[in-house]
């Protein structure tokens, strides 16, 4: 009888803590706002800003950007395609999304015009325009 009750406790004690940890993993990423600008990863990984004089010719052979943001962090930004970062290299941006690390996934990016943002991108968006090509496709 006492065997049973040992495994019982051992197993709602291992139930338990797997109930736990996706909720403090979850608590470590949440959503925030960062301010800053987008720039080549190289440029930042080596404590420099991307050329402003020579931003195209920059922008051939930088492989990646982050947001480097006004607290002097940098994050990589993993769902956000090339074409999209490269586009708005050197520009004030806002992104909304979670940030883990070195990374953030993004959930919206704003792009500064005068004094306020302007949506850009976000990921809703992108999922339905990745839906609609599909279903574009098959559907001839």
């Amino acid at each position: 009888m006492k065997k049973i009750d040992i495994y019982k406790k051992s197993l709602v004690l291992v139930v338990s803590v797997a109930l736990i940890m996706p909720a403090v993993a979850i608590a470590k990423t949440h959503t925030a706002t960062f301010k800053g600008t987008i720039q080549g990863a190289l440029c930042v990984l080596e404590g420099k800003k991307c050329p402003p004089d020579d931003l195209d010719a920059h922008l051939l052979i930088e492989n990646n950007f982050v947001l480097l943001a006004s607290s002097g962090k940098y994050y990589y930004m993993p769902n956000i395609s090339r074409n999209v970062k490269a586009r708005y290299a050197g520009k004030d941006v806002q992104i909304t999304g979670k940030a883990k690390g070195e990374s953030i996934i993004v959930d919206k990016l704003e792009v500064k015009e005068g004094d306020k943002y302007k949506l850009i991108w976000t990921k809703e968006k992108q999922k339905r325009d990745i839906i609609n090509y599909f279903e574009s496709i098959t559907m001839g």
